[in-house]
């Protein structure tokens, strides 16, 4: 499944040298999580980097009116609290489990001082950034210009996986609800299911087996 619909940053873990990796999965202080746990909130672990070994976390903001901005979803691999390593201030994140899971929690310090010690990670990080701020700056366009059943249908589009496909239709992971789906779009779970049912009324997706299945759009 691509990822490229969010604002965290995930998919880092393939830059880090392996045996680095390995030495932090191998003696971190590993964390077991139950589906709907909260993980962290604002203020917390900002001395530690959490490497999710397994299972699927929400991370989000919440607005002062109570709504929440899904940032993305992380799943195996990937960093939740990566920020900490370049930013002095503290963490304003929510993290919330999707499913049963386990992660590693790693000193800040190890981390930063394993990107400080490599010029060629650094330099691989830094480009990895300014790419996602490019994605970021999208979002945003369509977020302040495009109507919520072009930015939903955008959103299943990338979410969408095609390892999974049967003929033209792919499915979205089953762990998302359509109050995920809302805080990814900026819209309302209520909004989100009115366009769902008519997305499926006009074959644009199918609801089968308990998750929603997309007609792939080759051209977006």
């Amino acid at each position: 499944m691509s990822k490229p619909y969010q604002f965290y940053p995930s998919n880092l873990y393939h830059l880090f040298p392996e045996k680095k990796l390995q030495q932090w999965e191998q003696t971190g202080q590993k964390k077991h999580f139950k589906k709907g746990e909260l993980i962290c909130t604002p203020g917390q672990n900002n001395d530690s980097v959490n490497l999710i070994l397994s299972g699927h976390i929400r991370v989000f903001h919440i607005h002062i009116e109570g709504k929440e901005c899904v940032l993305g979803v992380l799943s195996k691999g990937d960093f939740l609290d990566i920020f900490n390593i370049f930013s002095e201030r503290d963490s304003h994140i929510f993290a919330k489990a999707l499913t049963d899971g386990e992660a590693v929690s790693i000193p800040l310090s190890e981390v930063s001082e394993t990107v400080e010690q490599s010029p060629e990670l650094a330099m691989t990080l830094l480009k990895y950034f300014s790419s996602r701020l490019l994605e970021t700056v999208d979002i945003l366009e369509q977020v302040a210009y495009s109507k919520v059943e072009e930015r939903l249908n955008y959103l299943l589009q990338n979410l969408a996986s095609t390892s999974d496909s049967v003929d033209k239709w792919s499915p979205i992971p089953s762990y998302l609800t359509h109050k995920d789906l809302a805080g990814m779009i900026a819209s309302t779970r209520e909004t989100v299911t009115f366009l769902l049912n008519k997305l499926s009324q006009t074959g644009q997706i199918k609801q089968e087996d308990q998750r929603i299945w997309v007609k792939m759009n080759r051209n977006m």
